[in-house]
């Protein structure tokens, strides 16, 4: 697997592209149940093509028929199979009668902040952008450790690492900045470096934020990426 990589602009207008390394977590987190057992996460089965809603929905029709079958028959639930546990499995896609499609049409479905939908279209293809053909500039924006969780849903995070010793002296001296403002620089795309962040083709485009801390020779440099912003919901008149 090839080693994802962007190139980032300083305070100092200097540029770089550097290793985005993902962040795992520690594997020696364990989780137990009240009496002291390990939990172990599986799948299993929910229902079957026979009993499943729209199944349900081709043979009763109205809801109200609905409702009294799942109160005197109980015909939502396969005793048999519902609860088993289950092992690897593979997406199948269906059309509205629940037969397998050999070949599907992908299609963009647009919605409104309602969630009604608007529009539908052909996919285009966004390509990433974490390495652009023109050198990207510094925002120049920073924000407080405190106003940004609260403003932003994180949902990734990249350690971002050298690979040569000029690498290092530019990220050291990145780092060893943002310490010293105590904050995170916003880092994006665009002429003015505030632009979405788009980590691989088609991916969901997020703003970035950098986060810098230094302990002598060495540093810590951790890009996170938000997926969208928190808002707070709008009063109804």
């Amino acid at each position: 697997m090839n080693q994802r990589r962007i190139q980032l602009a300083d305070h100092r207008g200097r540029d770089a592209v550097v290793a985005l390394v993902p962040r795992q977590r520690s594997g020696e987190t364990q989780y137990a149940d009240t009496d002291g057992s390990t939990v172990r996460f599986s799948r299993v089965a929910r229902c079957t093509e026979a009993t499943g809603w729209e199944r349900l929905r081709s043979e009763h029709g109205d809801p109200e028929l609905i409702a009294h079958a799942l109160l005197s028959g109980d015909p939502e639930v396969d005793m048999e199979t519902v609860g088993r546990e289950i092992g690897p499995c593979d997406r199948v896609f269906v059309d509205g009668q629940g037969k397998p499609l050999y070949s599907a049409r992908p299609v963009e479905v647009v919605y409104d902040s309602t969630g009604h939908e608007t529009t539908r279209r052909d996919p285009v293809n966004v390509p990433a952008n974490l390495v652009p053909e023109v050198p990207p500039v510094w925002s120049g924006r920073l924000l407080s450790r405190d106003e940004a969780v609260r403003r932003y849903a994180f949902t990734r995070a990249y350690q971002v690492r050298h690979t040569n010793a000029l690498e290092y002296d530019f990220l050291h001296g990145l780092a060893a900045y943002l310490e010293q403002q105590d904050g995170l620089a916003l880092v994006g795309s665009g002429p003015r470096g505030a632009g979405p962040l788009i980590t691989e083709r088609n991916a969901t485009p997020m703003k970035g934020f950098l986060e810098g801390r230094t302990r002598g020779d060495r540093y810590l440099l951790v890009l996170h990426l938000a997926a969208f912003e928190l808002r707070p919901p709008e009063e109804e008149e």
